[in-house]
């Protein structure tokens, strides 16, 4: 099946309510939709965008008929251009050329598309976008970023945007950054990237959104190898690594190591509040668990109070007698749902804890006492709503996870994140931490 028949399909069933039109010189129908054999045959005055999916040596014919209709905006999804070599190179610039000379902005060529969860739009080659949600992506790597919306999808992660970038002959990777700052709902901006074109430029984009929105930066290419790679990919040249993290340094902005890093980062930023110091307290199902969570912490700058002697009294009347009376809060294994609820809210609302710790909630109805999965469903939901209410963030470990746990699928149906372990949720939030140290910085001066 040819690409423009797909991103056609999933144009249509992906729910866009703008008209779609097809061009094709060798259909008069194409999915129950009127095809045209050329863009001067169609009878509609003013057209937005055109996707273009033909032959590389096609696209500079198809784009003198948009600019001869005025189309603005074109997304090249064909490859065969500057990442082929010398001649595709040279039939790039073509395009390029006649893009400036009718005025036309482009996305690509050698693309995936772009995805806009606002009006559904989806012009790319998965169906199988994710669910509406605050993160936006930007990918220098086609086969990356849908991917990527694929398994968005299946983990539940909500999108806002999604644009594959390509070769950048024209609209680049900082257009799009400088788009999705000032994006109302793109609250984190994520982005997979092999090559700069304009290094200056990424500077003052950095400069420019990170006082704003976090901004979390898969960047490949580090090795000669990878390097090597990332020329031959989009045809671009890879910038020195050391460079790359001294601008990442400056601006805060987040980097990570792989794609599953960058979407656990980019949900709990989404998702959760900014801890506004380096304080925590943990609440652990288990002793094991509250150790491995205090070293961690404590490696990573975070400091763990003594619990208030006021805390420790009710705390007393709420837990068994046998329970820690200090911070960490160990359960024991305590069963009660409700006596985590209250133990959770305490924590959140005393003024010495900036963020608190829940590991292993749940945990006890899974694998020995499926009878009570209701109830700390139930009690799941209430503390969800105590996030949100007093502001402060609460980091969730499940070892378990949603395939397993009842209490994992409801705090992610309310909207709070699940770590799979305690050092992932260290590591999310000693980079919330710092981010929101930084933004703090940034209104002293």
């Amino acid at each position: 099946m040819a690409y423009g028949h797909i991103i056609l399909k999933n144009m249509i069933t992906g729910g866009y309510k703008g008209r779609v039109l097809p061009v094709n010189p060798n259909a008069k129908v194409i999915l129950d939709l009127k095809c045209y054999s050329s863009v001067s045959e169609i009878p509609e005055e003013d057209i937005d965008l055109a996707v273009v999916a033909v032959p590389a040596r096609v696209v500079p014919s198809v784009m003198l008929e948009c600019g001869k209709r005025r189309i603005p905006f074109a997304i090249v999804i064909s490859a065969g251009f500057k990442e082929t070599g010398e001649a595709g190179r040279a039939l790039e610039g073509k395009v390029v050329k006649i893009a400036k000379d009718y005025g036309i902005r482009i996305v690509g060529p050698n693309c995936m598309g772009i995805y806009n969860s606002d009006n559904n739009f989806t012009a790319t080659f998965t169906s199988l976008v994710p669910k509406h949600g605050g993160i936006s992506f930007v990918s220098q790597s086609g086969g990356v970023g849908i991917t990527m919306l694929a398994w968005a999808k299946g983990e539940g992660i909500g999108f806002s945007k999604f644009v594959s970038v390509g070769n950048e002959a024209d609209l680049s990777i900082v257009d799009f950054l400088n788009y999705l700052e000032d994006d109302d709902s793109t609250k984190v901006v994520t982005a997979y990237v092999e090559s700069v074109r304009d290094g200056r430029a990424l500077v003052r984009s950095f400069s420019s959104i990170s006082p704003k929105k976090p901004v979390i930066i898969m960047k490949v290419g580090t090795t000669q190898t990878g390097a090597r790679a990332a020329v031959s990919h989009t045809g671009a040249m890879a910038v020195e690594d050391s460079v790359m993290n001294g601008i990442f340094k400056q601006f805060s902005i987040i980097r990570v190591n792989d794609t599953e890093e960058l979407f656990r980062l980019a949900t709990s930023f989404a998702a959760l509040p900014m801890p506004k110091g380096r304080s925590a307290a943990i609440l652990s199902s288990g002793g094991g668990w509250a150790v491995e969570c205090s070293d961690l912490l404590e490696a990573k700058g975070i400091s763990l109070p003594p619990l208030p002697k006021d805390t420790i009294a009710f705390l007393d009347t709420v837990l068994p007698a046998f329970w820690s009376r200090r911070n960490p809060v160990d359960m024991v294994a305590a069963s009660s749902s409700k006596a985590y609820v209250l133990t959770v809210e305490r924590l959140l609302r005393q003024k010495e804890f900036d963020m608190v710790f829940l590991i292993g909630y749940g945990v006890f109805s899974a694998i020995a006492v499926p009878a009570m999965s209701s109830l700390d469903v139930e009690c799941a939901l209430k503390i969800a709503s105590l996030v949100k209410e007093i502001g402060k963030p609460l980091f969730i470990v499940d070892v378990l996870g949603p395939n397993q746990s009842e209490s994992a699928r409801a705090f992610e149906r309310a909207g709070l994140p699940i770590f799979s372990t305690v050092r992932a949720a260290v590591e999310t939030a000693a980079e919330m931490t710092r981010y929101g140290e930084y933004l703090g910085k940034r209104l002293k001066v």
